[in-house]
């Protein structure tokens, strides 16, 4: 990724296919695309991947409950197949 200058007003470049099958594994085609289309930032991928995988107890999650974009991308996650019949 490029350094960004001080008052680089650009926006982060788009996450991409790569990123999202390497933080959420081989998830089908569908739910990358979908995943995608959100527009989430990796930050937001990183926090949903968290999520999904049980990390923090619910006294953690108290605070910080699921909203916006990674509510969606928790959304897309769970009804794929690789995370759908995973015991939560």
């Amino acid at each position: 990724m490029p350094a960004r200058e001080k008052g680089d007003s650009k926006s982060l470049p788009p996450i991409s296919s790569t990123q999202v099958r390497h933080l959420f594994g081989s998830v089908s085609d569908d739910t990358t695309m979908a995943i995608l289309a959100i527009g989430a930032s990796v930050e937001e991928l990183e926090v949903a991947a968290s999520y999904l995988q049980g990390e923090g107890g619910q006294v953690d999650r108290a605070g910080h409950p699921m909203i916006g974009k990674v509510a969606q991308l928790y959304d897309v996650l769970i009804a794929d197949e690789l995370y759908a019949n995973s015991e939560r």
